[in-house]
């Protein structure tokens, strides 16, 4: 008999959603299934205050009060390629690291070739730190953007994302975060921390369902939206809306969706932030332990402040036999190979083959954490001859 799961891949979704969560999407469908901002019916309306609900939770957990200015998409990606889509242009310049997601290395690629924009790539140190000295030392007069993640989806290492944000500030330069990996995980204060850009996926760390995300924008920037079509408002027009959030919100909006999202941040808002930061960062120490006791285990990036992800090696094996054999033979759910990062792989050199990745939750446990040692150490002492 196949034993409980459990679910160790939380930087990929996370796998335990609170009841509330599904209560919302349930109850969106059962009693609000209607079209936002579409109609003037009963239904209608009450779907749209849904989705304003949402935006306000949004704007509480991240410290910010102009709710038009947060724009709900479909996932960081969405909202990651808003902006760089919609702020550089040709002969422009903008400054990453080696730690992002293919989330922005992709577009800043696309660009490159298209649009002949200058990408400058700061590598991390071997833990994936990134020194914002070096961020400095490559700014020009053409810098337009920097866009740095908040914790990396590889190493879990958290990037000092404020120093960054004083440079670019000092520099007039925008600064957009990837906050994909770090919202829920990483407290950000808008008043304290006023970025340019954050985008955030619902589906991670602030359990929401997959397909919900958010764009905060600080200021009403001149960005060209990346999709056109109806918003409900202005449809007397055939010109798109120039307002927020109307402009960057074509189409039907994913209101059951942003409803188990609304429910997932106030969750998150009922236990507080710096509580689940806590408990997550208690139980990632205990796994590094852990793993630190097994001599054939390499761990990358062991000793940084981190979010809850590890990533490590069985030394002699692929990462990606090591995860099979925890599915199948224990019921462990981890992920193995690149993790959409290749950049950051090179940096901790483990490309080609990747890591095995744990990415904790608030909802897992230390005896689950003991379950996966001993996992590791069985697969160890079968493959050992």
């Amino acid at each position: 008999m196949r034993k409980k799961v459990v679910y160790f891949d939380n930087a990929a979704t996370s796998g335990i959603k609170p009841p509330s969560v599904i209560k919302a999407i349930c109850d969106c469908l059962k009693k609000k299934n209607a079209n936002p901002g579409r109609s003037g019916h009963s239904l209608s309306v009450k779907a749209a205050e849904i989705i304003y609900s949402c935006r306000e939770k949004i704007g509480e957990l991240f410290n910010f009060d102009k709710t038009e200015n947060i724009i709900l998409t479909k996932n960081a990606t969405e909202s990651l390629n808003i902006v760089i889509n919609g702020i550089l242009n040709t002969g422009d310049e903008v400054i990453t690291t080696s730690m992002e997601h293919n989330s922005v290395l992709r577009p800043l690629t696309y660009l490159k070739e298209k649009r002949h924009i200058k990408v400058t790539i700061i590598n991390a140190d071997l833990n994936g730190q990134i020194n914002p000295k070096d961020i400095l030392n490559s700014i020009s007069d053409k810098t337009k953007l920097i866009v740095v993640t908040s914790a990396s989806n590889v190493t879990g290492t958290k990037m000092d994302v404020e120093k960054i944000r004083e440079i670019a500030q000092y520099n007039n330069i925008k600064i957009l975060v990837d906050a994909a990996q770090g919202a829920g995980t990483v407290k950000i204060d808008f008043k304290k921390s006023p970025f340019d850009f954050i985008a955030i996926t619902g589906h991670k760390h602030l359990f929401g369902p997959q397909g919900t995300g958010a764009l905060i924008i600080k200021n009403n920037e001149e960005l060209e939206p990346l999709m056109f079509g109806g918003t409900g408002s202005q449809s007397e027009k055939i010109i798109h809306p120039g307002f927020l959030p109307d402009k960057f919100e074509s189409g039907t909006l994913n209101t059951p969706g942003f409803a188990g999202l609304s429910a997932g941040i106030e969750f998150i808002l009922g236990k507080k932030i710096e509580n689940i930061i806590s408990y997550e960062k208690q139980l990632t120490n205990y796994l590094i332990k852990k793993l630190k006791e097994i001599e054939e285990i390499t761990i990358y990036a062991a000793n940084v402040e981190r979010v809850s992800t590890v990533s490590f090696n069985i030394n002699g094996f692929q990462p990606s036999e090591v995860a099979d054999y925890l599915d199948k033979n224990h019921g462990i759910c981890v992920r193995s190979g690149l993790h959409c990062a290749p950049e950051a792989h090179k940096t901790i050199n483990t490309f080609p083959n990747g890591t095995i990745r744990f990415s904790l939750s608030y909802f897992n446990t230390k005896e689950e954490v003991d379950t996966s040692i001993n996992a590791l150490k069985s697969f160890i002492i079968k493959n050992k001859n």
